[in-house]
């Protein structure tokens, strides 16, 4: 039969074979993380504290944080290499596959009733949700599912360590320097063997955090039982009514809250489980579960918090109205310090790595604390907490006004969308919200109260400090489990609670039922990839996804640097990349370069050989970076390589010429008074929230000034600003036009 296949297409170029490569390895890293997760928790957690499904559900984030350890211990020795990517997971598999055979044969207690309350809808349930997982692969089953954030940065850093081949700092790009568990998995993606293609490396990462999702549903399945006590199936599939997960920005594409949310649903069965008694062990795991988790997302915290703030809580009622015990005191005192230490050395290779760089362990937060950061730009901390941290969604200062919008946030969150691609849709969580009045009929429900507790815990955490609605995606399996719970209780009641539930759910399925969809596009190019082994076409499509990027990266020199102007995304170019936009980077600041040979040496000084920028490059975010890079490209880039909407140059080895003057005319531009500026007045960025743009006073003004233009050495304006044909006069015969960026336009006096 293959032979005859054949015939029609060779099977090497059927596009099944190179996504069977893809599952195969991502199921081996699976394989290799629950088996020696498995081990961990046998050695850690007594067998009847937890059920089979929690013994899964802990153990791939187990096995996931040893794996991302061995990964940068690795890194650290230079070995990131195809045979050091597939004999570590070895190890792994080979050291816990015994154990894990061991507990899957084993007994287990059973929670809570032995016949699930939900039977006669289970099986629909199960449907929904296979379903549902379907549409999810299948909206991340192609590069163009590759989400903007990744493209910058989660892959980005995984390209580089995998190219490196060990774990390398980013000098040029702030936001690559944070907490990164995902991309160090992606690295490991980006070196097995058999992926020729670098868009095959990409799907390895797509193909990995699909799999965590399916990872996190079992944790979800396993929180939601233990917060019912009741041993009811399918509660995972409620993740089917949190249609967020199918909605752009919050998809599978390439990013990390997944590889955070992973960790979720595990910390709050241990939280329970270190609650009780407090044993050393115990707390070890839960400590390094924190860990990972921060090491995956700061973020994390939003959860993080409260279930410590639990721990803490429980350990202050036994300290001072249970136990008497001095020893028994000092024994949750160690066994608290215990789950606080696991957490560090979680982190540790991260904040090693970042205070070997950059002199700051949690680089490039925290520069005013940490004074000997390096690279830094005056007011580098500013630029961080209003920048990098888009002001746009921050809270207000006032404490007061600040807690009272939290307050109010963690009830109107799902309804009132802020950071949202859906045009305000409601995406996300209205269920959780409308089963909370429930609660106030169920009995014996202390488990649920304490899971929404904490989930509306962590709603607030996340409304008192950046409105980004894809980070609630962190926040999705504790959300999930907790509804699953209030519905699986719910439906006890009686007729009427059966009828009010299920009108509740229907109407989110038939919402939901757009939203799982509304990736109809990358949908589309899955099923034109599969459909490729017809005409022989596969390796042609994948070579197509972004490749104006690839050929940038085959182009140019191995020893090439990159400096890219105005834009963020470099995944498929491969090379070391610096950037020059304000508020994101140290390395590069115009407002401490006076001519156009400054910003050439700065880039000399960094060993870039190569600049990039966008053909149709919109106006910079100050009109001083404007002008200089506007010089930059006149005088350095003569020889430009088009590559799709991306233009590179060489940097040449004679430099440019110490222009322009000091005396800038600036017309029609919003923020400044028309009239003659010193240039570096004129380095306001348009990035920095208003109460930060403080405008310069123009050193003089006319009634018309379009007079000045013969005392300037600059003359810039928008291109609604009106000229007279003296004017132009004037300035083709005494200027030259500098071709700018955007809707303005930009002269320089003739020297």
């Amino acid at each position: 039969m293959a032979r005859t296949f054949g015939q029609t297409q060779p099977l090497s170029g059927w596009f099944i074979f190179e996504l069977a490569k893809l599952w195969f390895w991502s199921l081996f890293l699976c394989a290799a993380c629950v088996s020696v997760g498995c081990v961990v928790v046998g050695r850690l957690i007594s067998r009847a504290q937890r059920t089979l499904l929690e013994t899964v559900a802990l153990a791939f984030p187990v096995g996931l944080v040893i794996f991302v350890l061995g990964m940068y211990g690795l890194g650290f020795l230079h070995l990131l290499r195809p045979v050091f990517a597939v004999l570590w997971p070895t190890v792994m598999l080979l050291v816990g596959l015994p154990s894990a055979h061991a507990e899957w044969s084993s007994e287990y207690p059973t929670a809570g009733l032995s016949a699930p309350p939900l039977v006669g809808f289970s099986l629909v349930a199960r449907v929904a949700g296979v379903l549902a997982l379907g549409a999810l692969y299948l909206g991340a089953m192609t590069p163009d599912a590759i989400n903007y954030d990744a493209t910058w940065v989660h892959m980005v850093i995984a390209q580089d360590y995998a190219r490196e081949g060990r774990i390398v700092p980013f000098p040029g790009d702030w936001q690559l320097n944070v907490p990164h568990l995902a991309s160090v998995v992606y690295a490991w993606g980006f070196l097995v063997p058999g992926l020729a293609l670098p868009q095959l490396k990409w799907m390895m990462g797509l193909h990995l955090e699909v799999l965590v999702v399916v990872w996190t549903l079992v944790g979800v399945a396993a929180a939601a039982r233990w917060l019912a006590d009741r041993n009811v199936r399918a509660t995972w599939t409620v993740f089917v009514l949190f249609p967020g997960v199918f909605v752009y920005d919050g998809n599978v594409g390439g990013s990390a809250d997944h590889f955070a949310a992973v960790f979720m649903a595990p910390l709050l069965l241990l939280t329970g489980m270190v609650a009780r008694c407090f044993e050393r062990r115990a707390s070890v795991l839960w400590g390094g579960l924190v860990g990972g988790a921060l090491l995956a997302k700061v973020q994390s915290l939003y959860l993080v918090a409260p279930l410590g703030l639990i721990l803490l809580g429980r350990a202050a009622w036994l300290f001072f109205v249970w136990r008497h015990d001095p020893r028994e005191r000092r024994a949750i005192t160690a066994h608290l310090g215990a789950a606080a230490t696991a957490a560090l050395v979680v982190l540790l290779p991260h904040l090693i790595s970042n205070l070997v760089f950059f002199a700051n362990p949690i680089y490039p937060l925290g520069q005013s604390l940490f004074t000997a950061t390096h690279p830094t730009v005056p007011g580098g901390a500013e630029q961080v907490a209003n920048i990098m941290a888009d002001w746009r969604y921050q809270p207000p200062a006032a404490f007061v006004e600040r807690m009272l919008i939290g307050f109010k946030m963690v009830f109107t969150f799902s309804f009132e969308p802020h950071y949202s691609f859906m045009n305000g849709a409601p995406t996300f969580g209205s269920v959780f919200t409308l089963c909370l009045p429930l609660l106030l009929v169920l009995g014996k429900a202390r488990r649920i109260w304490l899971g929404t507790s904490v989930a509306l815990a962590g709603l607030f955490f996340w409304a008192i400090t950046s409105w980004v609605d894809r980070n609630l995606q962190i926040l999705s399996p504790l959300l999930v489990a907790v509804t699953a719970a209030i519905v699986v209780r719910s439906w006890e009641l009686g007729f009427f609670a059966k009828v009010g539930v299920t009108a509740l759910v229907g109407v989110q399925l038939a919402w939901a039922s757009a939203l799982v969809v509304s990736g109809n596009d990358r949908m589309n190019g899955a099923l034109t990839l599969l459909r490729s082994t017809l005409d022989g076409r596969a390796k042609a499509l994948l070579r197509s996804y972004r490749s104006e990027f690839v050929k940038i990266g085959e182009a140019l020199p191995p020893d090439a640097v990159l400096m890219m102007h105005h834009t963020h995304v470099s995944l498929g170019i491969d090379r070391p990349v610096f950037l020059d936009m304000f508020g994101f980077q140290g390395e590069i600041d115009y407002r401490q370069f006076h001519t156009v040979r400054d910003v050439y040496d700065r880039l000399r000084a960094l060993g870039v050989t190569h600049v990039a920028y966008a053909l149709a490059r919109p106006t910079s975010y100050s009109l001083k970076e404007e002008i200089l890079f506007s010089l930059l490209v006149e005088q350095c880039g003569q020889k430009v390589h088009n590559f799709g909407s991306i233009a590179v140059f060489d940097l040449p080895t004679l430099p440019p010429r110490p222009e322009p003057g000091n005396k800038v005319l600036v017309m029609g531009i919003s923020g400044y008074t028309d009239g003659l500026y010193m240039l570096d007045g004129l380095s306001v960025s348009g990035l920095l929230p208003p109460g930060l743009r403080h405008y310069p006073i123009p050193e003089k003004t006319a009634p018309m000034a379009q007079s000045l233009i013969a005392e300037a050495e600059v003359v810039i304006c928008a291109t609604s600003t009106p000229l007279s044909p003296n004017d132009y006069a004037s300035l083709g015969r005494d200027y030259r036009y500098v071709t700018p960026g955007g809707e303005i336009r930009l002269w320089v006096r003739n020297r």
